[in-house]
């Protein structure tokens, strides 16, 4: 439930697409009103579940006293994540609503079971918002909330009971044409008569007809209704705006407020999320067939039938529209975490098992016989309790015997992962990940999580030009500094961090007759992304370096377009007498001994390329969107058996 409330005035600034939280602090001692209040509202909870049917079960209220929060824009509010509903008090005196505990408990836990429900639901109906207001961004979730409160409140009031009218009379008729439409649309829904609620002034009875109709058309389907529901508050919206450009319907009374980081599942990958909604007054599901011409041979003019929502086909959701929309719901970090967000949700469906290379286990130590320990034999090996059996009179060299030990080759092997040397290009030429779709990303993100799965260690590296390199910075098994090196952009020229390839395999710089160590810009590293995580491995030379002792082979990949020359050579031709065996890329790759993959996106033949990169298999696409295929049939192609 909402009530316009008049911003302040003051300087033009665009409003925040989500409200933040409140911050909670140690309440003072209840008084004995505070005491009486929260023993009345705890003992109505029952009551308020039951409003939603015998089984609905939800843990009770966090009911804050005196001086338990600040910054709170609402007296209620719940968290999808937490699955929790909480009450401030204070502001229900305030308010002089503390005898309608059941409505506004009954109504909070709506939002739970009925709109939105979850966070893919929530995540959707901000979709559908953000296109029906078409440019107003930071009245998304506004509107979503409204919706959901008229679903809400429809349900309570005509099939449970509950008496809303009562609440919103004790609230008080509202000040704005948004909240008067609103209520307008409610007192038609309930059969009141006008200005029962909305008191005196205009009506906008045509619009609130039409989304009575509306509401209850879509009232067990908030997805479908919402965008609508937008397009009709839209003109509203923009002229309900207080002189400071503060929007006069932001004194909310009941919102969502959810943690930063919390997930949306499904919402990235969902076909139909950016399906296009379609307005009431034309949506045949509202208002059958007044939304339709009079004959399929209508004259120019006449409303063309337009197909329900659930009839659209829509496509999912780019990486800067899945950014808008977390942070709508109030649970977006940055655009980096949206991003990495959409890329591994995206990349989950394509997943394979990466290759392994089968590795003889410890070899098994067997107690064999008992042999005489000699004078001169480290005592350390004598065995007492053979010799104390032997003879209770131990005599070295004469009764003293030691377990003479065999050792035999395990039969049995295990699985070790390869791991993974991944470098993708990130120069102009390439998509932004962040904000579009980029191919070279995902089929990055489903190397490295297909690589992390199966329990290897994954070195990411995006580069660019000079000074241009993002990473982690060594072999992790972090994932999340492997997507934060995946989704990193400069932008900017070509030139392959060499420098890093020889110091990950080759121990170092220095290189003979061939593209080797240069200015050493190429070790400056991104001031975020290339940051070692957990588990981070610095090692370098052979592919030794495991942090055990233990061999472990490692695949470089590279993922570019006709600038992976500069991981060969300084200038776009080869220079006169060029070796290609001696290239630090021909020499890391076979210190590596996991064999390496080149994905290029060029139309010319990959002879020339195949013959500067020895060690090296060479793919060619045609189009970037070949990529992820590629990235999904890397281990089949590869290890054929293992994979």
């Amino acid at each position: 439930m909402r009530r316009r409330g008049r911003a302040a005035d003051g300087p033009e600034e665009t409003p925040p697409t989500a409200l933040p939280r409140p911050v909670e602090r140690a309440a003072a001692p209840d008084d004995a009103r505070f005491a009486a209040l929260r023993a009345a509202w705890s003992a109505a909870w029952p009551e308020a579940l039951g409003a939603w049917g015998r089984f609905t079960r939800l843990h009770p209220p966090r009911l804050l006293g005196a001086g338990a929060v600040s910054g709170a824009s609402s007296f209620a509010w719940f968290s999808l994540g937490d699955v929790e509903v909480t009450v401030d008090l204070e502001q229900v005196l305030d308010l002089g609503i503390e005898d309608h505990a059941v409505a506004v408990l009954a109504h909070e836990i709506g939002h739970h079971v009925h709109a939105p429900g979850d966070m893919l639901t929530a995540g959707k109906m901000t979709v559908q918002a953000r296109l029906g207001l078409v440019d107003l961004d930071d009245r998304v979730g506004l509107v979503t909330n409204l919706w959901s409160d008229m679903l809400i409140n429809d349900r309570l009031q005509t099939r449970a009971g509950i008496d809303m009218v009562s609440l919103w009379r004790r609230l008080g008729p509202p000040q704005g044409d948004v909240m008067r439409l609103v209520l307008r649309t409610d007192e038609i829904l309930w059969s009141l008569p006008a200005g029962t609620l909305t008191g005196p002034g205009p009506q906008h009875d045509a619009e609130a007809q039409l989304l009575s109709r509306l509401v209850r058309t879509y009232a067990e389907n908030p997805v479908d209704g919402v965008g609508g529901f937008a397009m009709v508050l839209r003109p509203f919206l923009v002229q309900d705006t207080a002189p400071g450009g503060g929007q006069t319907v932001a004194d909310l009374r009941c919102a969502q407020h959810e943690h930063p980081g919390t997930p949306v599942p499904g919402l990235a990958t969902d076909g139909g999320a950016m399906r296009l909604p379609v307005h009431p007054a034309l949506d045949r599901s509202v208002v059958g067939d007044l939304g339709r011409a009079e004959s399929d041979t209508a004259p120019e003019g006449g409303l063309l039938p337009d197909p329900s929502p659930t009839q659209s086909r829509g496509s999912t959701l780019t990486p800067a529209d899945y950014t808008a929309v977390l942070q709508s719901l109030g649970v977006a970090t940055t655009p980096e975490a949206a991003a990495i967000a959409w890329y591994r949700e995206h990349a989950a469906r394509h997943l394979v098992p990466f290759p392994t290379t089968t590795q003889p286990s410890a070899p098994e130590t067997l107690l064999g016989g008992l042999d005489p320990w000699e004078t001169g034999d480290d005592l350390a090996d004598v065995d007492w309790t053979a010799t104390m059996l032997a003879s209770p009179v131990v005599v070295p060299g004469m009764t003293t015997v030691r377990r003479h030990l065999d050792t035999t080759t395990s039969t049995e092997t295990e699985d070790q992962p390869v791991d993974l040397d991944l470098y993708l290009d990130s120069s102009g030429s390439m998509p932004d990940p962040r904000h579009q779709p980029a191919p070279i990303a995902l089929a990055g993100a489903v190397l490295a999580l297909s690589a992390l799965r199966s329990g290897a260690r994954v070195q990411a590296t995006t580069w660019s030009g000079p000074q241009q390199v993002a990473g982690t910075d060594g072999f992790t098994r972090d994932a999340t500094a492997v997507m934060s090196a995946v989704v990193a952009y400069f932008g900017g020229g070509t030139s392959f961090p060499v420098p890093l390839l020889e110091r990950t395999h080759l121990g170092g710089a220095g290189i003979v007759g061939g593209r080797g160590a240069r200015d050493g810009a190429h070790e400056a590293r991104h001031p975020t992304a290339r940051r070692p995580g957990p588990g981070t491995d610095h090692s370098s030379g052979t592919g030794t370096g495991t942090g055990s002792g233990q061999h472990r082979r490692r695949h470089i990949a590279v993922i570019s377009d006709s600038g992976v020359v500069s991981m060969f050579s300084d200038s776009w031709r080869l220079p006169e007498g060029f070796d290609p065996l001696t290239t630090s890329a021909a020499r890391a790759v076979r210190a590596a001994g996991g064999g390496g993959s080149l994905v290029l996106n060029v139309a010319e033949p990959p002879d020339r390329y195949v013959d500067m990169a020895p060690g090296y298999a060479v793919y060619t696409v045609t189009s970037w969107d070949d990529v992820v295929p590629f990235a999904r049939d890397l281990a089949r192609t590869l290890w054929g058996q293992n994979a």
